[in-house]
């Protein structure tokens, strides 16, 4: 059964060359998401509308956006745009590069959107890496403002260094996820962490994430997993 994603992130490393004060993620660790990670969703994705690209810091892992190309040419997955963050703090030309390559590759290219995290809790981002990445066609200002307190979710650094305002409820349901024509339609957003583990909330530290998620891509299929989910759902509501 091939799956057709509507929103779907994959957190492609947990490396940070930051340490911003109010990152809901918490302390970086030295790791990428593993290669066959990557070829296991795409296998099964026939489509994959938005797929949101983050971290970490993603410029740090510029070999994954490059193995996500060959793995959407191999395996025949259309792939709509894209949206990734980067802090800018060095410009990575592999990243660039593989961002205009992947870009092309998009079919709906328009919509694709790179931007620079540059808020009051971002610093020192590289004034080469700021003329670089604004002069790409898909650039856009998404997040170069200040982020106000009411915004920031009580979790991770946040948490930690006592700047949590938001208390946040993380997603556990499927709400817009059914099976049409032989085909499995994912309308929620998926998380896919470093670890392989699927999440239906991407707004978590990498100690909640390890609380909340629903299944493993390394351990099981990406479509036993949500139907599995889906299955507990329909029990839970009979």
């Amino acid at each position: 059964m091939k799956i057709c994603a509507t929103s779907l992130v994959l957190e492609i490393t947990r490396r940070c060359n930051m340490k911003c004060a109010h990152c809901i993620r918490g302390s970086a660790q030295a790791l990428d998401m593993d290669l066959e990670i990557i070829n296991r969703v795409i296998s099964q994705a026939g489509t994959i509308h938005t797929l949101s690209i983050t971290g970490g810091e993603p410029s740090l892992n510029a070999s994954a956006i490059s193995h996500m190309r060959f793995s959407l040419n191999y395996q025949h997955c259309r792939l709509g745009y894209f949206w990734v963050a980067t802090n800018a703090r060095f410009f990575k030309e592999d990243f660039y590069n593989e961002l205009i390559w992947l870009h092309e590759q998009c079919n709906e290219p328009d919509m694709c959107v790179l931007t620079i995290s540059g808020d009051q809790y971002h610093y020192r981002q590289s004034n080469v890496a700021y003329e670089k990445y604004q002069a790409l066609p898909f650039y856009a200002h998404d997040k170069t403002c200040d982020i106000s307190y009411e915004r920031i979710i009580n979790d991770g650094n946040a948490k930690k260094n006592g700047i949590g305002y938001k208390e946040h409820k993380p997603n556990s349901e499927l709400f817009d996820t059914y099976i049409d024509n032989g085909e499995l339609y994912i309308g929620d957003l998926i998380y896919v962490n470093a670890k392989g583990d699927v999440l239906l909330d991407c707004d978590l530290s990498y100690k909640n994430q390890e609380k909340h998620k629903i299944g493993n891509i390394l351990e099981e299929k990406f479509e036993d997993i949500i139907l599995r989910k889906l299955a507990q759902q329909r029990l839970v509501a009979a």
